[in-house]
């Protein structure tokens, strides 16, 4: 099946959506085969249009809903490289979510998804922020 194949995402979204102020980001993903099952580690970078970088390591696991659909709940931790934008805390975060993508083609899938991003208290400060991307995720 096609979710079992190496794709590589990009990426448009929304940082801070449930706050007042809200930035546009960009960011590229690449997803490695599974391992386990649909179980697949995953690599990325975001950047705000306030150069607040993040450079991450996970998984994501692929549900398989229909033909068409896929629900994806995704973990990963990396550093965050706070720019002119969003204050998270610390360096280390860690980013929880979830994507639904509907496949148009056997070669791509257009998605959307939601993502929290926190430290989870292990520094001082741990405001976190949501954001929601649109994808486009194409086998490689």
């Amino acid at each position: 099946m096609v979710e079992q194949e190496p794709e590589i995402a990009i990426a448009l979204g929304t940082a801070d959506v449930f706050d007042s102020s809200k930035y546009a980001g960009f960011g590229v993903e690449y997803r490695h085969s599974a391992f386990w099952k649909r179980l697949r580690p995953i690599v990325g970078y975001s950047i705000t249009r306030e150069h607040d970088q993040y450079v991450y390591m996970g998984v994501r696991y692929f549900f398989v809903l229909n033909d068409e659909w896929l629900f994806n709940p995704t973990f990963a931790v990396g550093l965050f490289d706070s720019g002119n934008g969003i204050k998270l805390g610390g360096s280390v975060e860690f980013r929880s979510g979830f994507e639904f993508s509907y496949r148009i083609s056997d070669s791509v899938r257009l998605g959307i998804g939601l993502a929290h991003l926190s430290n989870s208290s292990i520094y001082k400060s741990n405001p976190g922020t949501e954001t929601v991307e649109f994808s486009l995720a194409i086998t490689l």
